[in-house]
């Protein structure tokens, strides 16, 4: 019998929910039902039914609406029952970013070329074979059947945006320029727009298909690296809810997997190569998962004896950015919101923030939530899998282009196991037949319904649950409560057969039975969560959460959750801040969360610049090491890197030297052996490259090192002298880090909306991350370094003696979308510099704060 990629849930299963494309809607819990059935209709805990009046549709505000914006640019909506409350979130969101949303929802929705062109059909052919419009929709019908009152709320934001959009429509409010500037007139929203749009960002939290590929490529056209460097190893142990794994062996490393295709590479490079490499990599740039870092502290560490919790999401910049901060209150008069926060442009309600009773934040996780297969086509609408011929269901879609003609596509499903990806998705001939996908968010999902939840949850428990129905939300979930702190992060994560014998983070054989999915999940004790026992404080940064990746290999690990992460640089920092104030005296402040998220401590230079000095010191191994060494201009520069304090901080030069020294290197040591996929790989995260190479210097096996390790980093700081002297006229004096490195907005489209550069700190791998492309430009490299991403807002909050949270924050540009606006970049500046304001909650802290009132009539 062929096994079903997304079956439905086996009897025995111990983790199942629901099947892909037939879902099994399966009750929730009673622990859920009595948390959430009333979403806070009753002050109490017991289990209430939805009453008659709560299936009825939203028809309209049910009393006026009072919008108060403080001096911070953040909106508070006062409302007297929760749907009014999101009503004015609508209403005002449309308000400040009406333009952004319009592009959110047309990217959502597959109609990114009517307003870019030709350059972003791929991107549209993406959106239309996962089908997100439809999962927008199907999303939108689950959460009306199963929590009507949950759905109204939705209906009632969507309202909130339309009134907007009426009143620009009939001049009563002004239309934002940027539409005029691209030739756009707003739409109306439907509700299921708003589930797309969350469905999307799911969507690329949890999307791997680029690792996979290349991880593939890798295999097929340079396989020898994978015998040279133990590519899945992190530069650094830290991990979140360590699981006992072996250390990195390298004899054992070197023969416990087949890295390659059984006869090797069957394809031939085609001649244009690096063209598609980058353009298939400008794509998958804006499907790519982001990173972040929090923590949390338990109260009795805390100089208060009362929790405290961190969060700055990481996310690519743009002006305006991506997030929205807002308070919605409807508990004054009787409701269940009193919720502040920030919001996802295009999304309703608060998906990071704090309530009365709990602060919570999020990183993103990478559990391996999807896979590759490479199929057999026998005809047009048949694939073979695993010997068995399944008929595929065609889908046509017609794609508007703007000035070009529509381009007509036809999207083909296999049912009950995923989608055919596009072939021009591919950068380079990887399969023989087609290349299918599974994934586990090909189905009606319920993570509206678990962030509205968020909303309004009392306590950690209650939080937990509301994770736990996150069934393909990759986050690392932290909470702080009067109670504690807590962990949780419930994905469903495929219960694979056999992993370490098929690679499941590589494109599958579709003949073999073994490598497709069984219908059962990880179980909940093999998910990372955590009340923060063992250590006190609990952090995540994108890092491996268990530790299986120690030793570069799947092998033996007692389950399999995924392979690809961060590098643990930002999280052994954390990691050692927390552990080490701890050993100090146990009383973190909020004086110490701040400064912690604003270290600028470059981890990868605590080791790369002993290296330089080492390569300065030793014998000279030949003539040519001999004179680099001899070098005067190269002398000084490792005095330079020596006498630094190793933090990317803005008014040193050394960072500037460091980081020409740390490509070079990199260059020097990986780009002959990653040949073509050096440059794709630096596009994806820099932070990987620089890994690979280090990992090289510390492992030199298999010939990475075949000039020998002295004579490869003397020659790295011999192009780095010639490099600053050239482009900066010195070697240690004259020019800075803020000089040559910043932060770049540039505009999500038209020229008035261009935010610029800014000169900020941090580096690659530091926690205020600030990566940059090094190489590129018409010289090789850039003449200044601008990071498109980092902290798209930093929260700190602590418990309050009356249990209520209470944060301070920064975040970039400003809150509002209109570059008119005195908000349009008012926050920056403290942002940059890292001054933390008071995130209002109160409400006399908030009537004392307020610059503008506006009342939303029914």
């Amino acid at each position: 019998m062929l096994p079903a990629l997304m079956a439905s849930p086996s009897p025995s299963s111990s983790r199942t929910r629901f099947g892909a494309r037939r879902p099994l809607i399966v009750a929730l819990p009673l622990s859920l039902l009595g948390t959430f059935g009333l979403l806070g209709a009753c002050g109490d805990d017991e289990l209430v039914a939805e009453a008659p009046c709560d299936v009825c549709p939203f028809t309209g505000l049910s009393a006026p609406v009072d919008v108060r914006r403080d001096t911070s640019g953040v909106v508070h909506v006062y409302a007297k029952t929760d749907e009014d409350a999101f009503f004015g979130s609508g209403y005002m969101q449309a308000f400040d970013r009406l333009f952004q949303m319009e592009l959110t929802r047309r990217r959502a929705l597959g109609r990114s070329a009517e307003v870019f062109g030709e350059g972003r059909v791929g991107d549209d052919k993406l959106v239309h074979t996962i089908d997100i419009p439809r999962w927008g929709r199907e999303n939108a019908a689950l959460t009306a059947a199963e929590h009507p009152r949950i759905h109204r709320f939705a209906e009632a934001w969507t309202a909130g945006v339309n009134r907007f959009v009426e009143e620009v429509e009939n001049g009563t409010s002004p239309m934002p320029p940027a539409f005029a500037e691209m030739g756009l007139t707003p739409e109306r929203w439907e509700v299921s727009d708003g589930y797309a749009i969350g469905k999307l960002l799911m969507f690329g939290n949890a999307n791997q298909i680029e690792f996979d590929i290349l991880s593939s490529a890798l295999r097929d056209y340079s396989p020898a690296i994978l015998d040279q460097i133990p590519l899945l190893a992190p530069l650094q142990e830290a991990f979140s809810v360590p699981v006992d794994s072996p250390p990195l062996d390298l004899a054992r490393w070197g023969t416990a997997e087949d890295r390659r295709r059984d006869g090797g590479p069957t394809f031939t490079l085609p001649d244009d190569a690096p063209q598609r490499l980058a353009r298939w990599s400008e794509t998958m740039s804006r499907f790519r998962p982001a990173a972040s870092n929090n923590w949390a502290v338990k109260g009795e560490h805390t100089a208060t004896g009362r929790a405290m919790i961190a969060g700055d999401p990481h996310q690519g910049f743009s002006s305006p950015t991506l997030f929205w901060s807002h308070h919605m209150n409807s508990a004054d008069a009787g409701g269940s919101l009193d919720v502040a926060g920030w919001s996802f442009v295009g999304t309703p309600g608060i998906q990071l923030g704090h309530n009365r009773s709990i602060a919570w934040t999020a990183t993103t996780n990478y559990p391996d939530t999807m896979d590759l297969y490479d199929v057999a086509r026998p005809t047009l609408d048949t694939v073979v899998l695993a010997g068995t011929t399944v008929e595929m269901v065609a889908r046509d879609v017609t794609i508007a282009v703007r000035d070009a003609e529509p381009v007509l596509y036809t999207v083909y499903e296999v049912p009950d196991h995923g989608v055919i990806l596009p072939e021009d998705l591919l950068p380079l001939p990887l399969v023989d037949g087609a290349l299918l996908l599974a994934w586990v968010g090909l189905q009606p999902t319920r993570e509206a319904f678990a962030f509205f939840s968020f909303d309004t949850a009392r306590n950690l428990e209650e939080f937990d649950a509301a994770v736990d129905v996150m069934e393909i939300g990759c986050f690392n979930f932290l909470a702080a409560s009067a109670e504690g702190i807590s962990y949780r992060s419930s994905p469903l994560v495929p219960r694979r057969t056999n992993p370490a014998a098929h690679w499941p983070y590589m494109i599958l054989d579709g003949a073999e039975p073994e490598t497709f999915w069984t219908g059962d999940f990880l179980p909940p004790e093999q998910m990372p969560h955590s009340r923060g026992e063992e250590r006190g404080f609990i952090a995540t940064a994108n890092n491996d959460p268990f530790g299986f990746t120690r030793d570069a290999s799947i092998e033996g690990d007692p389950w399999y959750f995924g392979v690809y992460y961060d590098p643990g640089t930002r999280e052994a920092r954390i990691q050692e801040r927390l552990g080490q104030a701890i050993d100090d005296d146990g009383a973190i402040g909020m004086d110490e969360m701040k400064a912690l998220q604003l270290d600028v401590r470059s981890n990868l230079a605590v080791e790369l610049v002993p290296i330089a000095e080492e390569a300065l010191a030793a014998a000279p191994v030949d003539d040519e090491a001999a004179a680099l060494q001899a070098r005067v201009d190269v002398q000084r520069l490792g005095r330079l890197l020596a006498e630094w304090d190793r933090d990317m901080s803005r008014p040193q030069a050394a960072p500037v030297a460091f980081t020409g020294f740390s490509y070079f290197l990199t260059r020097a040591v990986i780009a002959d052996d990653l040949s073509l996929f050096f440059s794709p790989i630096a596009e994806q995260q820099a932070i990987y490259i620089l890994k690979f190479a280090l990992l090289a210097l510390r492992h030199p096996v298999g010939g990475t090192l075949q000039e020998g390790r002295q004579l490869l980093v003397l020659r790295s700081l011999a192009e780095t002298a010639d490099w600053l002297l050239a482009e900066q006229g010195s070697i240690d004096e004259g020019y800075s880090w803020g000089d040559f490195h910043g932060t770049s907005f540039g505009s999500i489209a038209g020229p008035s909306l261009e935010g610029g550069w800014i000169a900020t700190d941090g580096g690659d791998g530091t926690v205020n991350v600030s990566s940059a492309r090094f190489f590129g430009g018409e010289d090789g490299t850039r003449d200044r370094l601008e990071s498109g991403g980092g902290a798209i807002y930093r929260m700190v909050a602590e418990i309050g003696e009356d249990g209520v949270p209470r944060a301070e924050f920064n975040m970039p540009r400003g809150n509002s979308g209109d570059p008119e606006s005195p908000h349009w970049n008012d926050l920056e500046r403290d942002w940059v510099a890292g001054t933390y304001r008071p995130l209002l909650f109160a409400n006399d802290a908030i009537e004392a704060a307020t610059l503008e009132r506006r009342t939303i009539a029914p």
